[in-house]
């Protein structure tokens, strides 16, 4: 693999490129600077920070928790292991939990990079350097790439497994390449996988490379590139010992976890197994309206590569006839036609694919980079969209987080406090996964009501969060006790209120 600093050397020296290059890294410092610039929000990134939190503090690397003694089955540790590794250095914070998502992201762009340059290299056009820096820049500046380059969940650490299991096979298989490093690299991203999301990484990559390999005809080359036996017993050492000891630690977790979250979810609109949350149950084919969200304006220039790709793996036409694109073809379309019929996704699902699609546009655009009306749209797809992600970012993402986030709720519970001290309590079954973080998990859970108010009917003033609906109901209930309490609501959002409930005064 050539090193980043060398890609960078050879880009910033081709004329006109110094710009894409103040674009990617103007785009990569907006991301870095906002880690920490908003709280998480509720449920997916509460809920994944929480179980790394809760990971540090109890130190039970072994099985992810929502609460202590809690084990949450539905994704594999990798996630958790980054985020509360990065706690233990940089302190808890939102900085600490989503610097690995934005290493991630980093991680996919090189690998992106140096794909695409390769790609270019081969054909002998000159461009391989444009080709590099345009795959990064269609990356960060893409709104889906952008907001999971910042975000804790497990998608991130499965496209960086996805993205170098599938380059690493096209170096081997299809540029000859006999380097260890691509090799067992291979190996090594499915093994990782399988820890980052579990069996779903073969899905991105391992069936993307089996229909490649029939409809290529290249069976016997592959076999003979790359060591087998040998590399799955790497990635069976990786992944298998955690396995094991996550289902001796609490059993029953192997049959959820393959079974129900790999089949079941997949299979079965709005699947009722689900132990963690609501299925999302939605149309067949949301998923493409998912990738082009995902694009924005880019969508369209994934379309004009698309359908050139197709053209070219068809009739090269004087190209190098390698297989690269029809390859780059199945790595985009293969999963997204896969999750087309499948009855519970979500928008992260289209992340793993982002990184080829943008080989994949990069290698048609660098092409034809000398033509002014390609640069023209290239400038003008990225400037747009790096534009509209600045607006997201400084207008409309801070508001909208704080809508869903107990951070601030939390802040002013406990400046409230200070003149009058007195425990929180959820009402309801669990509390939100942003109450229990930003309270250091603090914060019980009470379905009843009237077990809530116990404490604060003995004499003692208390707090209550609840469902804002839930409001007048619970304040009408306080007000027929013996002795009358008073619930004053003293911290509000779109999705809980807080009420400071005491006797009347």
């Amino acid at each position: 693999m050539r090193s980043a600093a060398t890609l960078w050397r050879a880009t910033a020296a081709v004329p006109g490129a110094r710009l894409l290059l103040a674009l990617l890294a103007a785009m990569f410092l907006l991301r870095l600077f906002t880690l920490g610039s908003y709280p998480l929000m509720d449920t997916s990134e509460a809920r994944y920070g929480e179980i790394a939190r809760v990971m540090l503090t109890t130190g039970n690397w072994v099985t992810p928790q929502e609460v202590p003694g809690t084990p949450f089955w539905a994704k594999p540790p990798l996630y958790a292991w980054l985020s509360a590794g990065a706690m233990r250095v940089l302190g808890v914070n939102e900085f600490a939990l989503r610097l690995p998502a934005l290493l991630c992201a980093l991680a996919v762009a090189l690998l992106s990079a140096n794909w695409a340059a390769a790609l270019q290299a081969r054909r002998g056009t000159g461009t391989a350097p444009w080709a590099g820096l345009i795959a990064m820049a269609l990356l960060f500046t893409g709104l889906g790439f952008f907001a999971a380059a910042g975000a804790v969940m497990t998608d991130p650490s499965l496209a960086v497994c996805t993205t170098a299991m599938l380059a690493a096979f096209h170096a081997v298989v299809v540029r000859g390449s006999r380097s260890p490093l691509w090799r067992y690299g291979f190996f090594v991203a499915i093994g990782l996988g399988m820890l980052a999301k579990g069996p779903v990484v073969l899905l991105y990559g391992g069936l993307t490379i089996a229909l490649w390999t029939l409809w290529q005809r290249r069976l016997g080359t592959a076999w003979s590139s790359l060591p087998w036996i040998t590399g799955t017993v790497l990635a069976a050492l990786i992944c298998v010992p955690w396995y094991i000891a996550a289902e001796q630690s609490t059993p029953g977790f192997i049959n959820y976890f393959l079974l129900g979250e790999h089949v079941m979810r997949f299979l079965r609109p709005g699947w009722r197994g689900d132990l963690y949350g609501t299925a999302h149950a939605e149309p067949m084919g949301t998923i493409w309206v998912y990738l082009a969200s995902s694009l924005g304006l880019q969508a369209l220039l994934g379309i004009v590569a698309a359908v050139a790709g197709a053209r070219a793996a068809a009739s090269p036409a004087g190209t190098v006839r390698d297989g690269s694109r029809s390859y780059l073809l199945l790595a985009v379309f293969v999963p997204v036609a896969f999750f087309t019929f499948a009855g519970n996704i979500i928008w992260t699902y289209v992340l793993p694919v982002l990184g080829p699609l943008a080989v994949l546009m990069a290698d048609f655009l660098a092409a034809r980079i000398g033509a002014q009306g390609w640069r023209r749209a290239l400038a003008l797809t990225l400037g747009i969209s790096a534009s509209a992600i600045f607006l997201l970012m400084v207008f409309l993402v801070p508001n909208h987080v704080n809508a869903h986030s107990s951070a601030r709720l939390v802040a002013q519970w406990r400046a409230h406090q200070q003149a009058a001290p007195g425990p929180l309590v959820y009402l309801g079954r669990k509390a939100p996964a942003s109450l229990r973080f930003y309270s250091g998990g603090t914060v019980p859970a009470e379905p009843d009501r009237t077990a809530a108010l116990s404490a604060i009917a003995a004499g003692h003033d208390g707090y209550v969060a609840i469902a804002p609906p839930g409001v007048p109901d619970l304040t009408a209930y306080a007000a027929s006790l013996q002795p009358p309490l008073v619930v004053e609501v003293i911290a509000q959002n779109k999705d809980l209120a807080i009420g400071w409930v005491h006797t009347a005064r």
